[in-house]
């Protein structure tokens, strides 16, 4: 693990929670999410919320001191069937002000060839995917999450002022034989909104 990073010991045999997650992922998609290539951004957020690229080594070109909290990692059903999701909210930080909130999700019947992925709680995930050549192109959608409650609820007690816009954005990627959904919220004290 990269010396930059400090993280939390956890197993994901089970949701272990430090801090308060978002408790309610599955409410994410109601929001109205738009292809990033069709909506009207400005040039410095367009650049983060379409960078294809490993937003943790992005992220270390603007600090020394890039660190994760796990705030959620486990096991999870999923509502109406009969499968389990291997589920992962975190917060990176700079060492003071957390700027990315994330959630990965990948299947469970999908992770059978992937065990690497089994051992990613106390990680920034980018350290794992974009050490492989082969993650293949990425699609991004993007929403504005202040029209999301819920969500706005938990940045205070992520120690972060409220404010707009506050843009996310998902996408589906290829780890080699296994398919993961990433949701990213870019915080208010990120660097893409200039403070």
């Amino acid at each position: 693990m990269s010396k930059l990073f400090k993280a939390n010991p956890y197993s994901s045999s089970e949701i272990h929670r430090q801090c308060d997650p978002l408790p309610d992922v599955s409410v994410l998609s109601d929001l109205t999410w738009s292809d990033a290539a069709s909506v009207m951004l400005p040039e410095k957020y367009r650049g983060w919320l379409q960078d294809s690229g490993s937003l943790t080594a992005r992220l270390q070109q603007y600090t020394a001191s890039l660190s994760l909290q796990l705030l959620t990692s486990g096991w999870q059903t999923i509502s109406n069937t009969n499968t389990s999701q291997l589920m992962r909210q975190v917060l990176l930080s700079d060492g003071q002000q957390p700027w990315i909130w994330g959630l990965t999700e990948v299947n469970a019947l999908q992770l059978a060839d992937e065990p690497a992925l089994l051992n990613w709680s106390t990680e920034p995930l980018g350290l794992l995917l974009f050490a492989d050549d082969a993650i293949g192109a990425r699609h991004f959608e993007v929403t504005d999450f202040t029209q999301h409650s819920e969500f706005l609820r938990m940045l205070s007690n992520w120690g972060c002022p409220v404010a707009q816009p506050l843009w996310g954005r998902r996408s589906r990627l290829q780890f080699r034989s296994c398919p993961l959904t990433l949701t990213e919220v870019f915080l208010p004290k990120h660097p893409m909104y200039g403070v």
